[in-house]
């Protein structure tokens, strides 16, 4: 033993060893010793272990309560254990409940990583489960990432970690939401994922990207456009700043600037030949070849090009024959979308081409974002000029059975 220890370190040590009790077992015995009244306000019984360590290391001398609770727990005077008492009070124990405070956390760092990794698996599956499930799985984690953050106190970096994850699941429950045409629960998440971000200290690029999405359903083009302005001037270099600036375009467009329009598309080309960090290509934040031809193509359209909507879903077609993945919603958006430009140019075959493979596509992968070029295309078929055409009525009756078994399989979805 060191002589450099002061004699009461000393005795606590040997007087706890000839009881031959350990450490935590005179823990124990010091919160038995305690009254009813402070008996609530004493530490964990792991800072309690601490505590001790650090009196028989002789690192601070216990004051109050722990002088009395020492006393009684080994049935000796306080002068016996402590000698004299000191004149001026020492605040070695402020200091040691200061550090058993911030040490304090309802979670810990592997149970934050694995939070952060179901978030971005339910990211990844984003494109090939059906969207109701995959919003069952991020509600289910939001709500338990909630109770993390709102049921205890974490150490500053896991709260701010726990809302970074917060953050994007609420943003994707955002994206999700509208693809199932619940657009009121949708805005309401992707408020609540901003808010999350600002407390993260990250991005709100994502959330804005939600947000955009949500009011160009709700008409809001003009809100959507600036949205997603927003998320493109704080975007950080990954695909995501893509699509940020493809939406721009697309809602631009949708509000008639067609100057707008182009000039973001134009940066959405940029963004893209910045040999910007590549993702899975399958995440609602993933912006490949494909589904940036998508953009272009919706663009075209509302400015009355079919034209150059056919040269944007043929660069799809391009993207996917050089192996980017094929995302079934992107894909049966660029062949509805071409049947729409067949149907602008008054060529009924080659729409009934385009929409045919897409038929039999899963009621359940129906989302909203996919009926509406269908939506579009039966505008299109109700022109005069095609009234007593029977490809035209084909076509109708088609994609009322399409949509409807979607909206009965969002119902169903729903119930569950």
């Amino acid at each position: 033993m060191s002589d450099d220890l002061p004699a009461w370190a000393v005795r606590l040590r040997a007087e706890r060893r000839n009881r031959l009790w350990s450490q935590r077992e005179m823990a124990r015995r010091l919160v038995e010793a305690a009254d009813d009244d402070i008996r609530p306000r004493l530490p964990s019984r792991e800072t309690m272990i601490r505590r001790i360590k650090a009196y028989e290391a002789g690192h601070n001398r216990p004051g109050d309560p722990y002088r009395v609770l020492y006393a009684r727990a080994l049935g000796l005077t306080e002068a016996e254990l402590f000698g004299k008492p000191i004149d001026v009070p020492t605040r070695e124990d402020d200091v040691i409940d200061l550090v058993a405070w911030v040490e304090q956390t309802n979670v810990g760092d592997g149970t934050i990583g694995m939070l952060a990794e179901e978030t971005q698996r339910l990211g990844e599956s984003h494109t090939h489960v059906p969207p109701a499930r995959v919003l069952s799985d991020v509600v289910r984690l939001e709500r338990h990432t909630r109770a993390l953050l709102s049921g205890g106190r974490q150490r500053l970096r896991q709260t701010r970690e726990l809302f970074r994850i917060e953050a994007d699941l609420l943003a994707h429950a955002c994206i999700l939401f509208g693809d199932l045409h619940r657009n009121v629960s949708a805005l309401s998440h992707g408020t609540a994922a901003a808010v999350c971000a600002d407390e993260a200290s990250m991005s709100p690029a994502a959330a804005l990207s939600a947000q955009a999405k949500t009011e160009r359903w709700r008409g809001r083009f003009a809100v959507s456009a600036d949205l997603a302005r927003r998320g493109y001037e704080c975007s950080p270099p990954t695909q995501l700043r893509v699509l940020l600036a493809s939406q721009e375009a697309n809602a631009a467009g949708l509000l008639g600037d067609k100057e707008r329009a182009r000039e973001a598309l134009r940066r959405a080309e940029e963004a893209a030949e910045a040999r910007l960090s590549l993702d899975s290509g399958v995440s609602p934040w993933s912006c490949p070849r494909p589904r940036q031809a998508l953009y272009a193509l919706s663009v075209a359209l509302q400015a009355g090009n079919p034209e150059e909507a056919l040269h944007a879903a043929r660069m799809a077609e391009s993207a996917w024959a050089s192996g980017d993945p094929r995302v079934p919603a992107t894909w049966a958006q660029i062949r509805f979308g071409a049947a729409n430009a067949y149907a602008m140019m008054g060529d009924l075959h080659g729409a009934a081409e385009q929409i045919a493979p897409v038929m039999s596509m899963p009621p359940e992968f129906r989302v909203s974002t996919v009926t509406n070029y269908l939506v579009e295309l039966d505008a299109r078929l109700d022109d005069r000029r095609f009234h007593g055409s029977d490809i035209a009525a084909t076509l109708r009756e088609q994609i009322r059975d399409f949509t409807s078994a979607a909206l009965a399989a969002v119902g169903a979805g729903e119930d569950a």
